[in-house]
């Protein structure tokens, strides 16, 4: 029997992880790690070792070896010889591209981001709605010394954040009752019972000052302005949103400064004016 390369096997490591019925534990498992190992290749733009990777995503590091040599073989990854390091493939960079025709292809939203982190030194962070929650889908981290960490991932409630009342102000008022019941009902137990009112009141500012500013509601000691991306940004008309986080003190003294700046740079990278 002819030997089979390690590019059969691992594409019948996919169909198998593919195919119908439950996944295995360790199939779920290992599909995670992967996605956190490409997240974190986002976050920190270069090359790396598998002894970084591992340490800094705390997986084992025998495990994580695995797992990047399976991504080379698979065509997601790419080993660079000399530094003994991965870096992600350009067939990573062409996944998704189907999904948008506008500013996220085109390169005008990441700008738009790396202009707001350069000119504040603050996290920046674009945020999508899963469910009861708002999903960080990308963040630029903080440049100054002291800064929150904040892992691309993370998820708030999206009735009770700065980037989630942001993206309930094209929501009815309807939908967000029933959002508020659905949280209630489903969010872990620590966290305090959301009142409806104040949620409802708190999208009507948002909706009027076009901005929401969190003073610690979600982190003690934590800032956050976030604003509404215009309709469409995905070509799939999702709503987005994106936002400006940091020390609370800092970001309550610069908040004039920090909307002004959002709303200048969605409106010149996303809301470009139509030709006479």
């Amino acid at each position: 029997m002819a030997r089979r390369t390690k590019r059969a096997i691992a594409d019948d490591r996919i169909t198998e992880a593919t195919s119908y019925g439950p996944p295995a534990a360790g199939s779920v498992k290992s599909a995670g790690r992967v996605l956190r190992i490409l997240e974190f290749f986002d976050e920190i733009q270069r090359d790396a070792r598998v002894a970084e990777v591992a340490e800094r995503l705390g997986f084992p590091q025998s495990s994580t070896s695995i797992l990047l040599n399976c991504l080379v073989e698979l065509g997601y990854m790419d080993y660079l010889q000399e530094s003994r390091s991965f870096l992600p493939s350009p067939r990573v960079t062409l996944l998704g591209t189907w999904l948008d025709k506008g500013p996220v292809r085109n390169g005008s939203l990441m700008r738009m981001l790396e202009e707001l982190s350069q000119k504040t030194g603050d996290t920046v962070i674009i945020a999508a709605r899963s469910g009861i929650y708002a999903q960080y889908i990308h963040v630029l981290q903080a440049r100054a010394t002291m800064r929150f960490h904040v892992p691309p991932g993370s998820r708030r409630l999206v009735v009770w954040s700065a980037t989630g009342l942001s993206l309930l102000t094209s929501s009815s008022d309807k939908e967000i009752r029933s959002l508020c019941t659905r949280t209630n009902a489903e969010a872990a137990l620590d966290i305090s019972r959301i009142d409806i009112n104040q949620v409802l009141e708190n999208v009507e500012r948002t909706r009027r000052e076009g901005f929401f500013f969190s003073a610690g509601l979600v982190t003690p000691g934590a800032g956050s302005i976030a604003v509404p991306l215009p309709e469409g940004i995905d070509g799939w008309n999702r709503a987005l949103a994106v936002a400006v986080s940091g020390p609370l003190q800092d970001i309550t003294r610069r908040q004039t400064e920090i909307v002004a700046l959002l709303n200048d740079v969605v409106q010149r990278y996303l809301c470009p004016t139509s030709s006479i």
